[in-house]
């Protein structure tokens, strides 16, 4: 007869996921990503530093939670717990633990494409603009983020606004003594220091 496993130590991984403990591993993986959806550090780049910081305390939670349940030790004890607490498993938690998690599959997918179909909207119905040069700053952290996509197009899409922004040629020579910013809503879009 095997050992029973000890529970691992911290969080109830369950309990961080906020499902059940009979939770298939489907169900389990579409409850993670739909916290990785709200929690993730990206989605708070222009938050409040507590704000950011509570998010990433939080994604690294969802995260340990997570590796535990995909590693299966919680999901097995929780089985061995499961078995000797009825005497007789029902026949149909299969079944409809296969039909929740197929559900939430399903709604996580609706979710994701609403959503992407939302940002699509509001990206096609901000105007494009011309980037608006700007004296560089004395100081400041160096802000490189689409500078391939610039190369490349003389395009920009503001982070802030997502609109398009437009490069002047000849912008890779002044990018030494000048910052571009979004001429939409003023956020500097390009910057090397």
């Amino acid at each position: 007869m095997a050992r029973p496993r000890s529970a691992p130590e911290g969080p109830d991984p369950f309990e961080v996921l906020g499902v059940s403990r009979l939770a298939t591993l489907e169900e389990v993986t579409a409850a993670y990503r739909a916290l990785a959806q709200t929690y993730h550090p990206d989605r708070h780049v222009d938050s409040p530093a507590a704000v950011q910081s509570q998010a990433e305390q939080r994604m690294r939670e969802v995260n340990q939670a997570f590796l535990v349940l995909k590693k299966g030790s919680w999901l097995a004890a929780s089985a061995e717990t499961q078995i000797r607490s009825w005497d007789t498993p029902d026949p149909n938690a299969g079944f409809e633990a296969r039909r929740r998690a197929s559900q939430a599959s399903r709604q996580h997918t609706a979710q994701a494409r609403a959503a992407q179909a939302s940002r699509t909207q509001a990206k096609q119905s901000i105007p494009g603009g011309q980037a608006r040069p700007m004296i560089k700053a004395m100081g400041g952290e160096k802000i490189g983020f689409g500078l391939a996509q610039a190369l490349i197009t003389n395009e920009l899409t503001c982070r802030t606004c997502q609109s398009v922004q437009i490069l002047p040629a000849g912008w890779q020579d002044r990018l030494r003594d000048t910052d571009w910013s979004c001429s939409a809503c003023g956020r500097v879009i390009l910057a090397w220091r």
